[in-house]
């Protein structure tokens, strides 16, 4: 089986798993409010309007058997992820590619959980969970507010 690749093309970035996950969720909801005005303990349902998915992923990358960093080797690629674009002022759009499993969005969540160390304190064993939304597209959000 294909292991999952998580590619940023606007930095020419690519991710990809050492072991694929055990598991893999997106959540989709959808925003209703209760119509104002109702006399009723069931009031009617508004759409109020549409949210994008989410899909939540945990990722493991090891390098205990070679003894390098595993940061360094896989990490820090995956941070760069879900960092700012200097030139663009935003994180890059992502595509998330797991066999015929495909998802583009952005990374809104990472976390880095590290849970084997050599002698010497060298990072060797992580954990990283992975939050994206759904986005067709990304975009720099404008200032709203005051003058600069």
């Amino acid at each position: 089986m294909d292991k999952v690749m998580i590619q940023a093309k606007e930095i020419g970035v690519t991710v990809k798993a050492m072991f694929n996950p055990k598991e893999l969720s997106i959540e989709k909801s959808v925003s209703w409010t209760p119509k104002e005005g109702s006399q009723s303990d069931e009031p009617p349902a508004e759409f109020s309007k549409p949210t994008p998915a989410n899909l939540s992923v945990t990722l493991y990358f090891d390098t205990y058997e070679e003894g390098g960093d595993v940061y360094a080797k896989y990490v820090h690629d995956l941070e760069l992820l879900a960092m700012v674009i200097a030139d663009k002022k935003r994180p890059p759009h992502c595509l998330f590619v797991w066999g015929k499993q495909i998802f583009q969005g952005v990374i809104t969540s990472l976390t880095q959980k590290y849970t084997m160390f050599l002698s010497d304190g060298t990072r060797v064993r992580c954990e990283c969970a992975v939050r994206m939304m759904a986005a067709s597209s990304a975009e720099t959000g404008s200032k709203k507010g005051g003058s600069s």
